[in-house]
């Protein structure tokens, strides 16, 4: 009896200081890179390139996870779902995860619907290594080659949508 009683002691003691890491406040973390864009019709060819140039992440870290917002340019109206998390891996790895950004093109006046997918690779100082981010901008309106010719339907991953255009952004850090 009384080496159970000892365990649970023991035990509560452990729990106790796990949850104590675990209970760890929020924390805001900036990270400078250098980013650059490029931009793909459906069909694989190049639309235009962007970049490179120095831009920020401000994040907020809770546990494991990284929490961001992203922001337009030029801006759009009606913007949704905006807000992504970077879940840690391991090894520095941290995987992109989101709901489908949603917004009224300032453009055509259609809703654009947006998949990301990607990572970023931070030291244990939360400095940025590595990463990169893929984009789908896609559209379901009944209209879309009105405004976007070149629009394909059924383009991976969104295969029931109009997609408009990919893109493929990569991190690396500021010197």
């Amino acid at each position: 009896m009384k080496k159970v009683l000892v365990l649970l002691l023991a035990l509560g003691f452990v729990l106790t200081g796990i949850s104590t890491v675990v209970a760890a406040p929020p924390q805001d973390i900036t990270i400078d890179v250098i980013q650059s864009q490029t931009r793909y019709f459906p069909d694989g060819t190049v639309m235009h390139h962007v970049g490179p140039f120095t831009t920020t992440f401000d994040l907020r870290l809770t546990g494991n996870v990284l929490h961001g917002e992203f922001e337009y340019s030029p801006t759009v109206t009606d913007l949704r779902a905006n807000k992504f998390v970077l879940v840690h891996r391991g090894d520095g790895r941290w995987e992109l995860r989101m709901g489908s950004p949603h917004y009224t093109s300032p453009y055509s006046g259609l809703t654009i619907i947006e998949y990301w997918e990607g990572y970023l690779t931070l030291d244990e100082n939360f400095n940025l290594v590595d990463g990169s981010f893929k984009q789908w901008a896609y559209c379901s309106s009944s209209n879309t080659t009105d405004h976007y010719a070149y629009a394909i339907k059924g383009v991976p991953p969104k295969r029931g949508l109009w997609c408009l255009n990919w893109s493929i952004y990569t991190y690396i850090p500021v010197p």
